[in-house]
């Protein structure tokens, strides 16, 4: 990797001429200094990729050096350099910030290895900023789109979390977008640059297999296991983990997934040799999994260690003022950037409870604009699901009550009108009011008028 700019910051004079011969009679360019303090100075002159940077230096040694670049908001990898059994020393380092540590006296491929690894993800961190203004995406958390107070918060959350390594428990219905927040997690992080976004669907895997997926297994382990496997875990290291549908893990599993979780280390199926991983778990579900821990199927202690903070992400129908920018967003993303909304269509949509949620009306328009390619306008008749709705009072008259021959009791009729519709909007008082005509409070009335619906402040099982 010729052309990587080192800065090397050490005292002992001969010390740091033998490391810049070597360094660059490998390719580097290399500037010097002799303390923390002179580093400073000479960081904006020389831009390194790289810092190497010795521990103990007087006037400012290595710890200080890094605080002071974490003060002015400097961001490049720091290799520290430290003494032979001061690991203490690197591990303070590492946790104040340094990318990595090399012990003297210094081996020179494990030095060249570790400036390689940094300047990569260096290389890694600017891509992936200029891919992002290539694409006008700016951060991922701009790709949840809302005007509303629920997503603006949201918004908000999600960026102060992508820049720690706190465990996340993200909540909400199928469909609100789960995993668009997890990878705004990850990718507005410092872990996009040092390791992958792994997810890992917990309802899609069987229980058997799940531990294998996660942890990985030895060849032989058991029937089917011909070649040593790589877990998620080991996947995602430097990265994020998603766990989707945490809900499902099998109550043998969970107590696992805890001891990866607390110590940082698994082990793969069929082997006892344990493995450190360094991985930021992020999990989802829309189960509440509070009554299943009541229940006994999901563990106390693990949701505690899942849920260090708790997201909730709201559904489509607390936030309806921003179904139009939706609608108009999947339009452009479809192919039809220049169609209209109906504004029939429009109201259909914001009267809709949208029990698929965002993915359910990503879903609508992309079947829209698939079977009307160069579409101009969007009706509710392109809206199937809408527009059997606005339709189901007419299917009412035509099929589901019929006119007896010899005459009708109007009153019966109401009821007949009333209860189909009840049954039709799936006990949903403003659907079911929507679908007569009725003012919500009116329909209301008539429910509990005919003894459809209790009266206020009682309520049957499954009604809304």
């Amino acid at each position: 990797m010729a052309g990587i700019r080192v800065l090397v910051i050490e005292d002992d004079k001969s010390f740091r001429q033998v490391v810049a011969y070597a360094l660059k009679q490998a390719g580097y360019e290399v500037t010097s200094a002799t303390n923390g303090r002179e580093g400073l100075e000479k960081l904006g002159e020389a831009r390194p990729n790289v810092v190497l940077c010795d521990m103990k230096m007087p006037e400012m040694d290595g710890l200080a050096f890094l605080g002071e670049m974490r003060r002015q908001q400097i961001d490049v990898p720091v290799v520290m350099v430290t003494a032979f059994g001061s690991i203490e020393s690197a591990v303070e380092a590492m946790r104040a910030g340094a990318f990595d540590y090399v012990t003297k006296p210094v081996n020179q491929d494990a030095l060249r290895a570790a400036i390689e690894r940094a300047a990569e993800r260096e290389r890694l961190r600017e891509e992936n900023r200029v891919l992002r203004e290539r694409l006008g995406t700016g951060s991922t958390v701009d790709r949840l789109i809302g005007v509303s107070e629920a997503m603006q918060r949201l918004r908000g959350t999600l960026t102060k979390l992508a820049s720690s390594d706190a465990t996340v428990l993200l909540r909400g219905e199928s469909g609100v977008g789960k995993e668009l927040a997890a990878r705004a997690l990850h990718f507005d992080g410092p872990r996009a640059v040092l390791g992958k976004f792994v997810v890992l669907n917990c309802a899609a895997i069987p229980g058997e297999l799940l531990e294998s997926e996660l942890f990985g297994h030895k060849k032989g382990s058991f029937t089917g296991a011909v070649d040593d496997r790589l877990g998620k875990f080991e996947a995602a290291d430097g990265g994020t983990l998603f766990l989707d549908e945490i809900g499902d893990m099998p109550m043998a599993l969970q107590a696992k997934l805890l001891r990866a979780l607390q110590e940082g280390e698994i082990e793969r199926v069929g082997e006892n040799q344990a493995r450190r991983v360094n991985v930021r778990v992020v999990a989802a579900t829309n189960q509440p999994l509070e009554e299943q821990i009541t229940k006994g199927s999901f563990r106390r202690d693990l949701f505690y260690r899942l849920a260090v903070v708790p997201v909730e992400l709201p559904p489509l129908r607390a936030r309806r003022e921003d179904i139009p920018l939706l609608a108009r967003g999947f339009l452009t993303r479809y192919g039809c950037s220049g169609a209209e909304i109906a504004d029939e269509a429009l109201a259909a949509m914001e009267g809709y409870s949208w029990p698929g949620n965002v993915r359910e009306l990503e879903n609508l328009i992309q079947r829209a604009c698939a079977l009307n390619p160069g579409l101009r306008r969007l009706t509710v008749e392109d809206l199937p699901v809408l527009d059997g709705e606005r339709s189901a009072a007419a299917s009412i008259l035509q099929g589901n009550v019929e006119l007896p021959k010899d005459g009708i009791n109007l009153e019966e009729w109401e009821k007949r009108i009333l209860q189909s519709a009840w049954e039709q909007s799936g006990h949903n008082q403003t659907r079911g009011a929507k679908l007569v005509g009725l003012p919500r409070q009116a329909f209301i009335y008539r429910l509990q008028k005919f003894g459809i619906l209790p009266p206020y402040g009682e309520k049957k099982e499954g009604e809304e």
